[in-house]
């Protein structure tokens, strides 16, 4: 006759209550888990915003470096403008140059013509012609101080070795004579008040 062995009640709860506490323990430990897991998605969500933040931020540097590549760009059209006409200045101050000592130079030339014939009408005394060339000599005086031009030509004035240059000495007597111009051989004349060319005289030196 077989007996059904009989299950000892302590035994069941004893097993119950480890298998409730391994429970509790793997509830517990997915719980942190949870805890931790839910803490990750919190850090996670404010690293994206964070992301998102300076994605937003890099888009802006983006478009400050546009502009300022930008304002570069417009910089350096203005800087090739301003050079280009700087260029051009330089090349119409350059022609204005030129142009200028060439006018002196034909105003040289056609000073020491007229100061030749002025010259040879007072030695020839011819008075009709001395006359002609005083009235053009007024005429030519307005023109020559329009133009910033004094000519170095006047007898009996004191020596200037900036402006004369004395080739001749001429003795005299009278002490008041004494390093005048006694004659200009070649007049001289001022360009804007300075020197271009010294006028070559003849200058009175007392008898001692």
């Amino acid at each position: 006759m077989f007996f059904k062995k009989r299950t000892n009640p302590d035994s069941s709860i004893e097993q119950l209550q480890a298998q409730l506490a391994a429970f509790t323990d793997h509830a517990a430990l997915a719980q942190e888990k949870l805890s931790v897991l839910d803490s990750l998605q919190t850090d996670v969500r404010s690293l994206l915003q964070t992301i998102g933040q300076l994605e937003s931020r890099l888009d802006g540097l983006h478009s400050d470096v546009h502009k300022h590549d930008m304002a570069i760009e417009d910089l350096l059209d203005e800087w090739d403008e301003k050079k280009s006409d700087e260029k051009e200045v330089q090349a119409q101050l350059q022609e204005a140059s030129q142009t200028e000592t060439l006018l002196l130079s034909m105003f040289e030339t056609y000073q020491e013509q007229f100061w030749s014939l002025r010259h040879y009408a007072d030695s020839n005394k011819d008075e009709a012609w001395a006359a002609q060339l005083a009235l053009m000599e007024k005429t030519l005086e307005r023109c020559r101080r329009s133009c910033a031009i004094d000519v170095i030509q006047d007898c009996g004035v004191s020596v200037d070795y900036q402006l004369h240059d004395v080739i001749e000495a001429v003795e005299c007597a009278d002490p008041a004579l004494d390093k005048t111009v006694a004659q200009v051989y070649r007049c001289g004349y001022l360009y804007k008040g300075k020197v271009r060319k010294k006028a070559r005289i003849a200058a009175y030196k007392k008898i001692k």
